[in-house]
């Protein structure tokens, strides 16, 4: 059975958002949300309440990320780095979590894609005022 293009809600603004936050993760570092803070600083008031909402939490994945794998890694890379069992840690603990944000931005896509709305470890989206 074909599904009708007009049943399915979905946003484009939705699509970018989760799009650019996994460039960011995995391609262009930086660039990319460099790329997500002005689309949202553009958008922050739009009425596309999907497409605000996911561009909203990868903003918010993507301060998490920054102050887990960047910051996490640079502490445990500092505390630890005298030891051979140290590294292989810090390692670890940056494959782990890096990993556990691009499953996140994956899991945000298929959300996007499908017309649903995103909300890992938040309250909520944000209201339009």
């Amino acid at each position: 059975m074909r599904m009708n293009n007009l049943d399915r809600k979905q946003s484009n603004l939705a699509l970018i958002a989760q799009a650019l936050y996994l460039i960011n993760l995995l391609l262009l570092p930086g660039i990319a949300l460099i790329a997500l803070l002005m689309i949202y600083i553009k958008n922050r008031h739009s009425d596309d309440t999907l497409g605000r909402c996911h561009l909203y939490q990868s903003l918010v994945l993507s301060g998490w990320l920054l102050v887990l794998v960047v910051g996490g890694g640079v502490g445990l890379w500092l505390l630890v780095a005298d030891d051979a069992a140290g590294i292989s840690m810090t390692l670890l603990y940056l494959i782990v979590m890096h990993t556990s944000f691009v499953m996140l931005g994956i899991l945000g896509l298929a959300k996007a894609i499908s017309g649903q709305h995103f909300h890992p470890g938040s309250k909520g989206c944000p209201s339009n005022k």
